[in-house]
């Protein structure tokens, strides 16, 4: 019996309570954050990894790691200069713009169900 296909945090609705300010953070959006900036960091990087894994197939094990520290060090700079704290605070605020968003459609659809009722 084929397992079922496991969800990614980008599938998932967020659930936040429209009635607490959106600054206000949960443990699993915590970690959408976390996700989304890890993904981005090695998007932006993807190239370079492309590049030190190519040279590393290339070679054995062993000659790999020697011959191919040039294009590693240059992916792990690449990593590291986006995995910074300014950029986890940008993923940050791009997911409390996105909850403020989702609240003010809230109280949108609240106000639009008491003006019919």
């Amino acid at each position: 019996m084929p397992l079922p296909e496991k969800k990614t945090f980008e599938d998932v609705e967020l659930p936040s309570n429209p009635n607490l300010p959106p600054w206000m953070l949960t443990p699993k959006e915590e970690k959408v954050i976390f996700e989304r900036w890890r993904k981005k960091t090695f998007q932006r990087c993807d190239e370079l990894i492309k590049k030190y894994i190519e040279c590393t197939n290339s070679y054995s094990a062993l000659e790999g790691m020697s011959k191919c520290q040039t294009a590693n060090n240059e992916a792990q700079g690449c990593v590291a200069k986006y995995q910074k704290i300014e950029y986890l605070d940008i993923e940050r605020d791009i997911l409390i713009k996105e909850k403020a968003e989702k609240r003010k459609l809230y109280r949108e659809s609240l106000a639009a169900a008491e003006n019919k009722a």
